[in-house]
């Protein structure tokens, strides 16, 4: 009998509780009120902010189905005003919306709501929910439900946004990133990024979401009141909370005018991007009507301010690190030109200075022979021995010039070039490997590319040959789209290759020969193993720089 007196009495209660239905769709409020009445429930309906607002001070419901995308006053500024009025912050709400991003979650839970729904909804979910809102609850149960809810939102929305910030290093394409994501989490209107110099007295730069800089967004120096009303505003170890000014309050910091802003937004919210306890910008966010930030949500801004700073000093840094390569390319390439020159010259002087010495002594000391022919054979030997000495020392000589200024590669090109100097690596000794050459190439290359390639085939040549103990090296030039590959592979010794990088030694040759090929914006690339034999890749553009 007792358990019929609770089923009673749990069914009396059930009758009285009053349910407020708000929603500015009459149809989807009729269903809802419909099937909560055949559950017993006595059912009120609002179709708009204000008027749920007026029924509430009317008569306080038991429970409330807020919708959030109302005109005019919105579901949000309800639930606000709702649970900041002690007499009206008790009141279960639970938030029935299109509305189901993680932040808009956050913002729910985290602005007093005891359930979130999406729509479409199951009518039986639904007053499953409204059932359990009624039931006494344990509330320091319920706060710790809340609260790991809110930072599971937190958390997925952090993550969101991370992967999207991690996905590029340029400060345009992370900029662009984080004002999408901001303005889908948040359902902004307005985003924008300013840029501060160093001193934090310039905008560097301006970034608008979905569009370029328009009329009242502008770089430029600023005033020095503009500067120091930002360093108050914004002091360096501040807190990362946004700000908000209204339009008229907006000329005082003097970055951003009224005419940036679209129709409807009366009111910004600026996030300071702190890197290192430094001011290097400012996020600006904005929305259509009444916009506010919940405690939460504020944490969630702040994590994501200091990632995009992170973000923009990385950037920053590498901006930095790709100009000084690109100094340090130009400098190695002034230096390589300066070398090959240098190369020429003193060839030029070998060439018409010595050379024609050596010649002129050759030619004199046959001419003595020719007139001495009554010289005993023991006279005649020391002069045949000195003409022969000459004449090797011409040959050497050049040898050394061709090796300095390979007049065939000018004239020639790559390919004959190279079977010149295969060829006096076979005169060099008695034993050498076979060497085989794959050229390749279209048109004529670039001078300096052409001077590159033979000058790291010439260096990896003359390394196979007099240190690996090869049989057979293979040379392979040929050109793809808008680069020159070349191969160079022997079967050779090998080595250790983490030696070159730690300059234990040799290695010097190859390490020339990369700086050699990144002067030009190639690559070079070296595999060896010991007993494996090597092999040396080279890209070179056909273009250099590209």
């Amino acid at each position: 009998m007792s358990h019929l007196q609770e089923d009673d009495s749990s069914m009396e209660e059930k009758h009285k509780a009053e349910v407020l239905v708000v929603d500015d769709e009459p149809d989807v409020a009729r269903i809802i009120a419909f099937n909560l009445e055949l559950e017993g429930f006595s059912v009120r309906v609002a179709h708009d902010g204000r008027q749920a607002l007026e029924e509430v001070a009317r008569a306080k419901p038991d429970c409330i189905l807020l919708d959030i995308m109302m005109p005019e006053v919105d579901g949000w500024e309800v639930l606000r005003r709702l649970k900041s009025d002690p007499s009206t912050s008790k009141i279960p709400v639970i938030v029935v919306t299109a509305r189901g991003s993680d932040v808009d979650r956050l913002k729910g839970y985290s602005g007093g709501a005891v359930e979130y729904v999406t729509k479409p909804f199951d009518l039986e979910d639904l007053k499953e929910h409204v059932k359990r809102a009624l039931h006494p609850r344990d509330p320091d149960l319920e706060e710790r439900r809340r609260k790991e809810r809110i930072r599971g939102l937190q958390l997925s929305t952090l993550h969101a946004v991370t992967e999207a910030i991690i996905s590029s290093l340029e400060v345009e394409e992370v900029l662009q990133v984080v004002m999408e994501k901001l303005s889908d989490l948040f359902h902004l209107d307005f985003c924008a990024v300013f840029l501060l110099d160093g001193q934090g007295s310039r905008v560097e730069s301006v970034f608008l979401h979905s569009g370029p800089t328009s009329q009242g967004l502008q770089c430029g120096t600023l005033t020095p009141g503009g500067a120091q009303r930002l360093a108050r505003l914004f002091p360096p170890a501040g807190e990362s909370r946004p700000l908000g000014l209204t339009r008229e309050e907006l000329p005082s910091l003097r970055i951003l005018s009224v005419e940036a802003l679209p129709p409807g937004v009366e009111e910004v919210f600026f996030m300071p991007l702190r890197s290192k306890d430094r001011l290097i910008g400012l996020m600006c966010l904005g929305a259509t009507g009444k916009t506010w930030f919940s405690r939460e949500e504020e944490e969630v801004l702040s994590a994501v301010a200091n990632e995009t700073a992170m973000a923009l000093e990385n950037a920053r840094l590498l901006a930095d690190l790709r100009s000084q390569e690109e100094a340090h390319r130009g400098l190695l390439q002034r230096l390589i030109t300066a070398q090959e020159e240098e190369r020429r010259r003193i060839a030029a002087e070998l060439h018409d200075g010595v050379i024609q010495n050596m010649a002129g002594a050759l030619f004199r000391l046959r001419l003595f022979a020719a007139r001495s022919q009554d010289l005993s054979p023991e006279s005649r030997q020391p002069l045949e021995e000195a003409e022969e000495l000459i004449n090797r020392s011409i040959g050497e000589m050049r040898r050394i010039i061709s090796g300095l200024r390979p007049a065939m590669l000018e004239e020639m090109g790559l390919a004959c070039a190279l079977e010149e100097y295969v060829k006096t690596l076979e005169r060099l000794g008695e034993r050498h490997p076979v060497v085989e050459l794959d050229i390749r190439m279209g048109a004529k290359p670039d001078p300096r590319v052409e001077t590159a390639l033979f000058r790291i085939a010439q260096e990896a040549l003359n390394n196979a040959v007099r240190h690996s103990g090869c049989k057979k090296v293979q040379v392979k030039v040929e050109e793809k789209g808008d680069e020159l590959l070349m191969e160079v592979a022997d079967d050779g010794s090998g080595f250790d290759i983490s030696g070159i990088y730690r300059r234990e030694g040799k290695g010097f040759g190859i390490i020339g020969m990369r700086e050699r090929a990144e002067s030009l914006g190639g690559t070079l690339d070296v595999q060896s193993e010991p007993g494996l034999g090597t092999r040396i890749s080279v890209r070179l553009p056909v273009v250099p720089g590209k």
